[in-house]
């Protein structure tokens, strides 16, 4: 699957992305002992390059917990900052260029 965001040049996900956490809501206001596989592949894919689209950073933290597949809390503490951390420097190298 390839995907691309912010007039960026497509890339390719790895392959199989692991199983999504059975019930989002499991770690909502605490962290699991470990992160999630499916977590970690995200953290992955976002270190390699990949950033989600508009539609996918407009849907608030359940939705968007449910569609990466992830705790809340994941979403919440992990991939969201991360996700506004890239942003940050991408928008910042760009002014900067």
């Amino acid at each position: 699957m390839k995907t691309g965001s912010d007039n960026r040049s497509w890339m390719i996900l790895e392959r199989p992305k692991p199983a999504k956490v059975s019930d989002a809501e499991d770690y909502w206001l605490f962290a699991p002992s470990q992160l999630s596989a499916r977590c970690a592949y995200w953290v992955r894919q976002i270190e390699r390059g990949w950033l989600p689209n508009r539609r996918i950073v407009r849907e608030g933290y359940q939705n968007g917990a449910d569609w990466y597949g992830v705790y809340i809390w994941e979403y919440l503490n992990v991939l969201d900052p991360l996700i506004t951390q890239k942003r940050t420097r991408l928008a910042s190298s760009c002014t900067n260029a």
